[in-house]
């Protein structure tokens, strides 16, 4: 039988090994330095707060209450919107809430494929469709750059399916997405946009800004490019008919408790990001810019370049085919410190055999890290 012993050497050494490697995985961080101890460990983890702040169903809620309440105005001040819930504890959760508290007409939506980079709770193998019972259309994509979308096939495909609203946002994130062109065309569709992975970048202001281009509501991961604790979000640019059922997904119909000691961390995170880290969100796209740069002059085949740049967020995209493939090359890097993760590419026929990998530099760049460090580290383990 495992004794505490244990468990405290597994998590010390995997403490010990993960500081020491070069994470790269697109979807993680840590959390701001002056963030993490202070204002995520701490007794608000032991308890619950079910419902909205001073309208709970528990008593001894008043500091959470208090800290709750001022964290969803910050962030409705900061986006200018009307609505913000900070009480989904992930971006899987925030899109589940937001997919069933939707008005529910003809049952179809409209979202990124997987090939294109689109993320599974959009798709028919996820929650939109086998929770909320949505049938899925994809975007088209572009004939020549198949990460981005084609404007032009996708709104006939809309015009088509005439779907309940329309999902943008993806996992592999390379560029921009034609929120303002599809908004011209539908003005009356509901335009949801998933910033799970640019959600850090658009609060810097460094990405494209999704409510002035025409979405009515953000989904968003709050640990990816923005660096707080594990958790989820909901903003909605105005009031709107489906505020209150959504806002009833999310409590009662999904939540329970909603892990209290993320909302201080939260809040402290968006604190330090206006304050101590505003130039967060620009190192972060530039360094992206310039390790995609060097590794295309290296030899590597990097994806996505659309005549200006390979990428305009935070990862990077290799087709690592002539190396062995993504998942070689993932287990390759791994046993040299560095840890990415293999991915499929929109020309692959199988997942389980990906010919790519992700690569994500947020957390290296928060660590300190530039590009040069990163290629050097990258160049060196790739030809070993």
């Amino acid at each position: 039988m495992e004794s505490l012993d244990y468990v405290r050497k597994v998590v010390l050494e995997n403490d010990s090994w993960r500081n020491a490697t070069l994470n790269l995985i697109a979807s993680e961080n840590v959390m701001f330095p002056e963030v993490g101890s202070e204002f995520y460990y701490n007794d608000f983890m032991h308890r619950y707060a079910e419902g909205k702040p001073y309208q709970r169903y528990y008593n001894g809620t008043k500091y959470i209450d208090d800290l709750e309440s001022k964290c969803q105005e910050h962030f409705k001040a900061h986006f200018s919107c009307h609505y913000a819930d900070v009480r989904p504890i992930s971006g899987a959760i925030a899109n589940l809430a937001v997919f069933c508290g939707l008005p529910k007409m003809n049952g179809k939506i409209v979202s990124n494929s997987l090939p294109s980079g689109g993320h599974i709770t959009h798709n028919k193998m996820g929650t939109v469709s086998k929770v909320c019972g949505k049938e899925v259309h994809n975007f088209a994509t572009d004939s020549e750059n198949p990460f981005k979308t084609d404007v032009d096939g996708s709104i006939r495909i809309i015009r088509e399916v005439n779907p309940d609203f329309i999902v943008f946002g993806k996992s592999m994130f390379l560029h921009p997405e034609p929120v303002k062109e599809i908004r011209r065309e539908f003005p009356e569709k509901t335009i949801l946009y998933d910033a799970a992975h640019v959600f850090g970048l658009i609060y810097g202001g460094e990405f494209q800004m999704p409510f002035d281009e025409g979405a009515d509501l953000i989904t968003a991961s709050t640990h990816k490019t923005f660096p707080g604790p594990q958790g989820g979000i909901v903003l909605m640019k105005r009031e709107m008919q489906f505020e209150k059922s959504v806002d009833s997904m999310l409590f009662p119909g999904i939540l329970s408790n909603h892990h209290l000691h993320r909302i201080p961390a939260l809040l402290a995170t968006a604190i330090a990001y206006d304050t101590k880290h505003r130039d967060y969100g620009k190192k972060v796209i530039e360094a992206a810019q310039k390790l995609s740069e060097m590794m295309a002059g290296a030899g590597y085949k990097v994806c996505g370049y659309d005549g200006k740049k390979y990428t305009y967020t935070h990862q990077v995209v290799l087709d690592v085919t002539e190396m062995g493939g993504g998942a070689p090359v993932a287990d390759k890097l791994e046993k040299n410190n560095i840890i990415v993760n293999k991915n499929s590419l929109p020309w692959d026929k199988s997942v389980i055999s990906p010919s790519g990998i992700r690569i994500g530099v947020q957390e290296a760049v928060l660590r300190g890290m530039d590009a040069g460090q990163i290629f050097e580290k990258l160049n060196s383990a790739l030809k070993s």
